[in-house]
């Protein structure tokens, strides 16, 4: 999967999550559903460790469901996709977004996991993408509000 920094103009983000190309690219991949690996799961300890945060996630935004590839600091293998804090990207132009304290950001304020348990306060996500398609994000949550720069989470995308 690839992923640069900063906006891209290649990645198709409307109609959205529903968009049938979209789909088929993640299909294609024949990761959905498949038994967890050791590689994902390095990906998301290394990010816990780096960004110091108790959740972290690899996920795959099925059409009704964001399936989690590896996920670190929760139990579930997947959460509907109403709501999802990964569907920001289906509508940002940027395959990074920080969110340094939810109760701040107008477009998490009223989530349910912001309002309620576990009371996110922080969100930090890097995009996912195939082929121009974003198919997936690599994230990270944390319950108190803090700073966490842009640069800590494009770095850590990368490795």
């Amino acid at each position: 999967m690839d992923r640069s920094e900063g906006p891209r103009d290649d990645v198709s983000l409307l109609p959205g999550r529903g968009d049938p190309a979209r789909l088929a690219e993640l299909k294609r991949l024949c990761v959905l559903d498949s038994s967890p690996e050791r590689a994902y799961d390095d990906i998301t300890r290394l990010l816990a460790t780096q960004l110091a945060v108790p959740i972290t996630m690899v996920n795959l935004l099925d059409e009704e469901r964001d399936w989690f590839k590896s996920c670190f600091g929760v139990q579930q293998t997947q959460s509907p996709a109403v709501p999802s804090f990964c569907e920001m990207f289906f509508t940002a132009h940027s395959d990074l977004i920080v969110v340094n304290d939810t109760l701040l950001d107008a477009r998490l304020v009223h989530h349910p996991l912001v309002i309620g348990r576990p009371f996110i306060r922080v969100y930090a996500a890097a995009r996912l993408v195939v082929r121009g398609h974003t198919v997936g994000t690599l994230c990270a949550y944390d319950v108190a509000p803090r700073e966490i720069r842009r640069s800590s989470v494009s770095g850590a995308s990368r490795r």
